[in-house]
C-alpha cells in the first residue's frame, strides 16, 4: 500500500535531517517548493510539515520560514538505559570527553550515600555528546572495592555504566530529579548560555542490596528531557 503522499515528504525531510544533510537552524525548503517537488498541493506539503513541527523536529518562525530544531534529547525516568543505545537509537552519534579520574576518600562532613569499608571512592567525570553537541556531564562516584579496575578504563570507549554493569548488574536504583541554575563551568562544559537552565538528577545504584555507584548526571534543560509511563 502506498503511502501518503504528506507522509512520503515528512519522511524526506526526516532523512535529510537524520543524515546530517540539514543540520541543527537549517531553513528548510519553502512548502511550495516542497509541493513542487514532490508534484503535490501546498496543503500536503503544509501537513508534512506540520506533522514534523508537532514533533519538536521542526521549528516555524513567522514571516522568516521553517527551521531544522535544536537537538532534545529524550529519556526514561524509571528505566535505566545505556546513554549511548539512547542516543543511537535516535540514529545519531555517541561520543564522550574524559575530564576526570581520581581516588579520594569522603570526609566524615560529606553526606555521602555510599559506605566504603576501606574508604576509597574513584570518581570520573565525563561528558557525553549527541552530534558533538554536550547533552550530559556524567560526574560519577563508585565504591573501590566493588569496581578495582574503575579507573583503569577508558571512558572514552565504553561508558561507565555499561562497564559497572558488566561487573555489577544493577538490580535497584534511587532517583531524583530538580532544576538547577548552572555553575560558570558547568554552562562552560554544557555549552549553554546564562539564562538556560539543567536538569539534576542524582541517582543511587545497588547490586544485590549493595550500593555500587552514586551518579549526578547533568543536562542541559532546553535539550533534553526526562519522561516516565505507568500503568494502572
Amino acid at each position: 500500500m502506498q503511502q501518503p503522499k504528506y507522509k512520503i515528504i515528512a519522511d524526506f525531510i526526516w532523512n535529510q535531517i537524520n543524515t546530517f544533510l540539514w543540520d541543527e537552524g537549517f531553513k528548510i525548503p519553502s512548502e511550495i517548493e516542497l509541493a513542487t517537488q514532490f508534484d503535490a498541493s501546498r496543503m500536503t506539503a503544509r501537513k508534512a510539515v506540520d506533522s514534523l513541527v508537532a514533533e519538536g523536529i521542526l521549528k516555524r518562525v513567522p514571516s522568516v520560514g521553517t527551521f531544522v530544531s535544536a537537538i532534545h534529547a529524550q529519556s526514561s525516568l524509571l528505566e535505566i538505559k545505556n546513554i549511548a543505545d539512547e542516543i543511537q537509537s535516535r540514529g545519531h552519534t555517541h561520543r564522550m570527553t574524559v575530564l576526570s579520574k581520581l581516588t579520594f576518600e569522603p570526609t566524615s562532613e560529606q553526606l555521602f550515600p555510599l559506605t566504603s569499608q576501606n574508604g576509597k571512592i574513584f570518581k570520573v567525570v565525563v561528558i557525553h555528546h549527541e552530534n558533538d553537541t554536550p547533552i550530559q556531564l556524567e560526574e560519577r562516584y563508585v565504591r573501590a572495592e566493588k569496581a578495582p579496575l574503575f579507573l583503569d578504563q577508558d571512558f572514552s570507549q565504553v561508558t561507565v555504566g555499561k562497564y559497572l554493569s558488566s561487573i555489577a548488574p544493577l538490580t535497584e536504583a534511587e532517583t531524583n530529579v530538580e532544576a538547577i541554575i548552572p555553575s560558570k563551568i558547568l554552562r562552560h562544559n554544557l555549552q549553554i548560555g546564562d539564562a538556560v537552565a539543567c536538569l539534576k538528577v542524582t541517582r543511587t545504584t545497588l547490586s544485590n542490596g549493595e550500593p555500587v555507584s552514586f551518579a549526578i548526571l547533568y543536562h542541559p534543560g532546553d535539550k533534553f528531557k526526562l519522561t516516565s509511563t505507568v500503568e494502572y
